[in-house]
């Protein structure tokens, strides 16, 4: 009896007893209400939820501000693009300038260094014209010697209580120039030469020069007779051929060494054959290569 109760309790208390008593109820409210299902669907309709005057008005409020701001914000960026386009102008125009200015220095600065190099050629030029100039002015001025035809003697032998007379060339020095010549000094030598002279002739000149006794000064447009005397006799039966310089002649020859007001040395060689006409009358010839002057 026992195991028979104990069966009975089993089963009223088993979960599948519990799920069958649960599960009837279920079945007959499905049975009964369809609502919620395919063959009767629900609506839901959702409905704003009800605001207040005050907050409608603030919200309405939000707006206009937020549309004010926007606006404010737009003509902000309006004119903030304004304002970088005029700094691109004034940034664009300040770099055309200064282009312009770089350019303008670098064509100034090549103007200037051919302004500098035509003042430098100037200046070279007024100086070549200075000197051209200051050595006309030296040309003009200074003094110019020059050796003229003179006198001559020939040999002559005297009666007694007469001194003979040698053979002797007299050239004329004549400063031609506009201002003494100073410190003159002079070499000249005379001989009785064969014509036509020898061209291996060297024309010596004593070493001393001749110390003159006008003081070494000739004057401007002055003369100073020179001498050449031969330092010894010649057969007198050749003194009519030496005179008329058949086979020779008389020839003086010299070296005169002057500085002119300025300082600057110069010198004048001259050479001279003499002859006499039947009148007696001296005719010169002056040797080749032995007239110069500088």
């Amino acid at each position: 009896m026992r195991l028979v109760a104990i069966a009975l309790l089993v089963i009223l208390f088993s979960p599948s007893q519990q799920q069958n008593q649960k599960t009837a109820p279920t079945n007959t409210s499905t049975n009964t209400d369809k609502r919620g299902t395919n063959e009767a669907p629900l609506v839901v309709k959702t409905l704003p939820p009800v605001k207040a005057q005050a907050e409608i008005e603030q919200e309405t409020k939000d707006r206009k501000d937020k549309s004010a701001n926007d606006r404010n914000i737009v003509k902000l960026s309006a004119v903030l693009a304004l304002v970088a386009a005029l700094q691109l102008f004034v940034y664009s125009y300040q770099a055309y300038k200064l282009r312009e200015t770089v350019k303008s220095a670098g064509e100034q600065a090549e103007a200037m260094e051919r302004h500098i190099g035509e003042a430098a050629r100037a200046a070279t030029a007024m100086e070549k014209i200075a000197t051209t100039i200051d050595g006309g002015n030296r040309a003009v001025m200074r003094a110019y010697v020059t050796v003229t035809v003179g006198t001559a003697i020939y040999q002559e032998r005297r009666g007694p209580g007469q001194s003979d007379l040698y053979f002797e060339a007299r050239p004329n020095l004549l400063n031609t120039g506009g201002t003494p010549a100073r410190r003159v000094r002079i070499k000249t030598k005379a001989d009785i030469l064969p014509i036509p002279i020898p061209e291996d002739f060297t024309y010596p000149l004593p070493d001393d020069p001749v110390k003159p006794s006008f003081g070494a000064v000739v004057g401007a447009h002055q003369t100073h007779i020179m001498f050449g005397s031969v330092e010894r006799f010649v057969p007198d039966a050749e003194v009519a051929s030496i005179k008329q310089g058949t086979d020779k002649a008389l020839c003086v020859w010299g070296v005169v060494t002057y500085e002119d007001i300025f300082g600057v040395p110069h010198s004048t060689k001259f050479g001279q054959i003499i002859t006499w006409l039947p009148n007696n009358n001296i005719f010169i010839y002056f040797i080749t290569g032995q007239n110069d002057a500088d």
